[in-house]
């Protein structure tokens, strides 16, 4: 069952869930985000993570955020494999809750500032019928064993993953100038996956009735082993006979046959019976029977001694794949957690003219180098495979390690008041995500992912003001990146709310987004008994939110 075991290698390996951003990385860091999508020149408290050096232009005081958003994503994987009860999945994504907290500290020309956030990750995601990567090995055993009367299949099967990357972030921004402020800083990420689920009972529907599948694969197992007893003792026998024809060879008999030499008394009526009789067996006649001389029937016995010798060695492999087929056909559970941690150095710098009328902002992250550690009780780790030996191999064995690098980012954004009223601001994102060191990057990433944003705020009043934007993100993923647990698509976002200003230390913010995903359809095939068997996955998604949050100014000073 070795096609068995590399598909389900793959099954779990990261729980993609980040819902704007980069593919680990997540930018919908504030409500005022929500409302608009676009931050990247802000100057407001909410530059603590989106334009970090235009907290310069913020009054002398402290300021604090706290925002939260709700998310929830639906995931439809359709796969076209023939043998599939269902061609269709269903999963959901949650994250009721999605906080930022942003402080602020502003005097003289100096920003202090700290964040904390989900930087990746967020939510879970919830497959209660499982995925098809792992029901597609499942249902091949249909094709597989269809000549021993295997109709159908059937298997409880649900996944569930978690992930959530926390952000800690400290740094200071200086105002060279009026004109030009900067930034430096760094953030402290922490990693948390978790992988739970099960697949169990799995059973095959035969014309005599439904058998555990690992059941049904020891069985056939079984009778492998028994036919391979059988062509060993058959082998010997052959060879053995074989042996017993070298006398008559030495005896220069080379090319007599069995009636000559039963005539001239050199061997018995039984002998001639049973070397007749082993040769029929072998599916000659009987007239190529009597033509056939003592070298040609030895070099007959002597073939079919290695032949059946063959045949024992490849059912006896047959057989070892059955039983080793049969241990992960067996019910299996998952119980895994993954942590690991990494530090972000950040860098930025504001750019004001105009009397500030037009701001750029510009903000670099550094790769974050990270590795996740599995923490895995014994027997929870999925088992994926057998080794030579008969202990098991599993995804994710306790101590093992996988590559987790969040990429290095680069926003540019711009932001101009147009009137008292009116403001427009656009933003540019990209993410370095083929410098990463994950598994099979160059393969995976044909070029750096990029989003484009652009968004308006309407001042109806001195303390209400109504927002809109809209954001086009490029995934720049190849089809050999996409897996039914972590898979990337364009996107495009609009989203649209407010700010309501309550008094002068307060604010509250509100909004909500709608993310549309451009699907794709990725080929694929499967080994069916030595015959590969193509197919296609279609992946699909849809994305909405709300949030709120609260901006507080407390001390300011006029400048």
């Amino acid at each position: 069952m070795k096609k068995i075991t590399i598909s389900l290698i793959s099954m779990l390996l990261v729980v993609n869930l980040a819902f704007a951003g980069g593919l680990v990385t997540n930018t919908n860091q504030s409500t005022a985000w929500s409302r608009m999508l676009v931050r990247d020149a802000s100057t407001s408290i909410d530059a603590v993570y989106f334009n970090p050096a235009g907290l310069t232009k913020l009054d002398d005081g402290l300021y604090i955020s706290f925002s939260s958003q709700s998310i929830f994503q639906d995931q439809t994987i359709t796969n076209s494999f023939k043998y599939l009860n269902n061609k269709t999945f269903k999963g959901t994504v949650s994250a009721p809750i999605f906080p930022s907290l942003y402080v602020a500290y502003k005097t003289n020309r100096w920003a202090f500032s700290l964040g904390f956030n989900i930087v990746g990750g967020g939510g879970s995601a919830d497959f209660a019928k499982g995925i098809p990567m792992a029901e597609v090995p499942i249902s091949s055993l249909v094709g597989a064993f269809s000549s021993l009367g295997v109709t159908g299949y059937s298997v409880d099967m649900a996944i569930k993953g978690t992930s959530i990357y926390y952000g800690l972030q400290v740094g200071a921004s200086y105002a060279i100038s009026d004109h030009v402020s900067v930034f430096a800083g760094v953030r402290y990420v922490m990693a948390r996956n978790s992988y739970k689920g099960h697949i169990k009972d799995i059973k095959l529907i035969t014309a005599s009735g439904t058998v555990r599948a690992d059941d049904f694969m020891n069985g056939v197992g079984d009778q492998l082993t028994s036919g391979s007893t059988q062509a060993s003792a058959a082998s010997g026998l052959y060879k053995a006979a074989g042996n017993g024809v070298q006398p008559l060879l030495d005896a220069q008999l080379g090319g007599a046959t069995i009636s000559y030499a039963l005539d001239n008394k050199y061997i018995t009526p039984a002998q001639a019976t049973t070397m007749t009789g082993a040769l029929l067996q072998l599916g000659l006649t009987q007239s190529q029977v009597d033509a056939m001389t003592f070298t040609e029937i030895q070099s007959a016995y002597y073939g079919a001694s290695t032949k059946f010798a063959t045949m024992a060695e490849g059912y006896a492999k047959q057989a070892a794949q059955m039983y080793g087929g049969a241990k992960l056909m067996a019910d299996q559970d998952i119980d895994v957690s993954q942590s690991g941690n990494g530090f972000t150095p950040i860098i930025g710098a504001n750019l004001s003219f105009m009397d500030d009328n037009l701001n750029i902002g510009i903000k670099y992250e550094f790769k974050t180098k990270m590795t996740l550690t599995n923490s895995t009780p014994a027997g929870k780790g999925f088992v994926i495979g057998m080794n030579p030996d008969g202990s098991p191999i599993e995804m994710y064995p306790d101590g093992g390690k996988v590559n987790a690098d969040m990429p290095a980012m680069l926003s540019v954004g711009a932001k101009i008041n147009v009137s008292k009223m009116i403001s427009l601001q656009a933003g540019y994102h990209t993410y370095w995500d083929s410098k990463t060191g994950w598994k099979d990057v160059k393969a995976n990433i044909n070029k750096n992912s990029q989003e484009y944003a652009i968004g308006a705020e309407f001042n109806l009043s001195k303390s209400l003001l109504l927002s809109l934007g809209y954001l086009h993100t490029i995934s720049g993923v190849n089809p050999s990146y996409q897996s039914d647990l972590s898979y990337s698509l364009n996107t495009n976002t609009v989203g649209a709310g407010g700010a309501w200003k309550i008094n002068d230390g307060l604010t509250l913010q509100f909004g909500g987004y709608i993310v549309g995903y451009q699907s794709q359809t990725v080929p694929g095939s499967y080994d069916v008994a030595g015959t590969p068997v193509a197919y296609t996955t279609k992946y699909e998604k849809s994305t909405w939110a709300l949030s709120v949050g609260l901006d507080f100014a407390i001390g300011k000073k006029k400048k």
